[in-house]
């Protein structure tokens, strides 16, 4: 890759706050971290020569947020759009175990396991787990012995075995029988 006065320096900061403002973060190369230097890999001498540059670069964010900067020094390249965007297993609860939102890995390969907890009134002795994808997609749903949520004593599973609802009096308590609910993988 060409670098020199035809590039453009694509710099990142990580924060846990908000803390923007005229006087932090500082711009500077210590502060800021270079991540990649997007140049031009033609050059042109004809106004009908068009071509395009397409740069896809990954971050891994180990923070809440991150600011974006870009450093220009009187190229003659021109950036045409910049787009940003990560992925993410959404929130979801399945047989009574709810899974939180997780971020996807920055890698292709990246499975991150993920251990749910039981929804309110439901109680297991250890946690079933969920594998988020790097696409932002939940995959292997893996309830394993005793790991299935249970509802307590007077309450029983709605049908779509999302929550536990309290039993009304007289009613059968299913709180005991060990729920097999099918999910999907």
């Amino acid at each position: 890759m060409f670098v020199g006065q035809q590039s453009i320096k694509l710099y990142y900061y990580e924060a846990d706050i908000d803390i923007a403002n005229r006087h932090r973060p500082t711009w500077d190369d210590q502060t800021y971290r270079l991540l990649d230097v997007v140049a031009a890999r033609q050059l042109f001498t004809d106004d009908d020569d068009v071509f395009i540059n397409r740069e896809t670069v990954s971050v891994t964010v180990n923070s809440r947020g991150v600011y974006l900067a870009l450093r220009d020094q009187g190229s003659c390249t021109t950036l045409i759009s910049l787009a940003v965007y990560y992925y993410r297993c959404p929130a979801v609860v399945l047989s009574l175990t709810r899974f939180n939102a997780t971020a996807a890995g920055p890698l292709l390969t990246d499975i991150r396991p993920v251990n749910g907890t039981c929804v309110t009134h439901a109680v297991s002795t250890t946690s079933a787990t969920y594998l988020c994808t790097s696409t932002g997609s939940w995959y292997l749903y893996t309830p394993t012995g005793s790991s299935q949520c249970r509802c307590e004593a007077g309450y029983q599973p709605n049908r779509q075995l999302t929550q536990c609802i309290a039993t009304a009096p007289g009613q059968c308590d299913c709180s005991r029988a060990f729920l097999n609910a099918s999910v999907p993988l």
